[in-house]
């Protein structure tokens, strides 16, 4: 027998016509589809929908952008970036997905914190630009070169 996948629970809801400033700390998952301008702290998930215009610096468990934000982004576990999100900023996460279509003007730290004493390997340099959609990345596109 199948298992339902249990959703999580919105605890707090900012809609589309709400508009708040400050300093916001929360446990559990937040949604905000309004505006927002401060410092936003979660511990648990953090969900932009379609219409939230956040500028914000934000710490959380995991991060859901569909909306846009401005401001420096870092989660435990991961961060999210659906095709109609645009993040203006700096993402920090174990695990970042940028899905086609989003925006993204910033820089990316993903997965596990390097050890300079144990690691003197060369650094690579990603680009990310996204291919033509009939056409798959070639191995001489800038997206493989490493520095």
């Amino acid at each position: 027998m199948r298992k339902k996948k249990v959703a999580e629970t919105i605890g707090a809801f900012l809609g589309s016509d709400s508009e708040f400033e400050g300093r916001l700390s929360f446990q559990g998952t937040i949604r905000i589809d309004g505006r927002y301008k401060g410092n936003i702290s979660v511990d648990g998930t953090l969900i932009v929908g379609p219409s939230g215009r956040l500028n914000a610096d934000i710490s959380a468990s995991n991060i859901v952008i569909s909306g846009e934000v401005t401001g420096n982004l870092t989660a435990k576990t991961n961060i999210e970036v659906h095709a109609s999100g645009k993040v203006y900023g700096n993402l920090v996460a174990p695990t970042v997905t940028i899905h086609t279509g989003a925006v993204f003007h910033g820089y990316c730290h993903s997965g596990k914190k390097r050890d300079a004493a144990k690691d003197s390997g060369p650094r690579l340099h990603t680009v990310i630009k996204e291919a033509p959609s009939d056409e798959p990345p070639k191995e001489d596109d800038e997206v493989f070169k490493s520095a």
